[in-house]
């Protein structure tokens, strides 16, 4: 049964599930510093917030439209349609200060990236993003992905709420 357990420091977090820190495998903790929240400690954006590197995996919606209309203002955005080749993906984009991960894509879920993506960082392939952001239209989608290691998840609409965000107004 999932419950509300608490809230990560940079946002909301749909709900924690009481078991995911036991189900998580050793490696992604390992991956993940075994930490839910975001290596942030401060509430709100950070100073480089503005030039954050985003890069979106969403099929259907277009993710900078939704940010935009929250006036979020980041550096630089990408977004893939498809969850096609995600890791190589990451490694050409260089640093990635925020991965907004969609829970159903093709040709794999968002799940199964983020496991990618853990195993990537702990083979020393790639740097782990500095923020890992869920934002499925399912919320108990966005329970999965924080267990797996994301440090927030959003339903999508909401994605440009999350408080890590430098914003033109508050």
């Amino acid at each position: 049964r999932e419950t509300m357990a608490g809230v990560s420091s940079l946002g909301r977090v749909s709900a924690f599930l009481p078991r995911a820190r036991a189900s998580r495998s050793r490696a992604t903790r390992r991956a993940t510093g075994g930490a839910r929240a975001s290596a942030s400690s401060a509430v709100g954006p950070s100073d480089d917030a503005a030039e954050y590197r985003v890069l979106a995996f969403e099929d259907s919606y277009d993710i900078r439209a939704l940010l935009k209309n929250a006036d979020v203002r980041m550096g630089h955005f990408e977004q893939r349609w498809s969850s096609e080749n995600a890791v190589e993906v990451l490694r050409e984009f260089g640093r990635v200060d925020v991965l907004l991960l969609d829970f159903y894509l093709p040709p794999v879920t968002g799940l199964t990236v983020l496991q990618q993506v853990n195993e990537a960082v702990l083979a020393g392939a790639i740097e782990r993003p500095r923020h890992v952001v869920g934002m499925s239209s399912v919320s108990s989608c966005n329970n999965r992905l924080v267990a797996e290691g994301a440090d927030a998840g959003f339903v999508k609409w909401d994605v440009g709420q999350w408080e890590g965000w430098a914003r033109d107004r508050w």
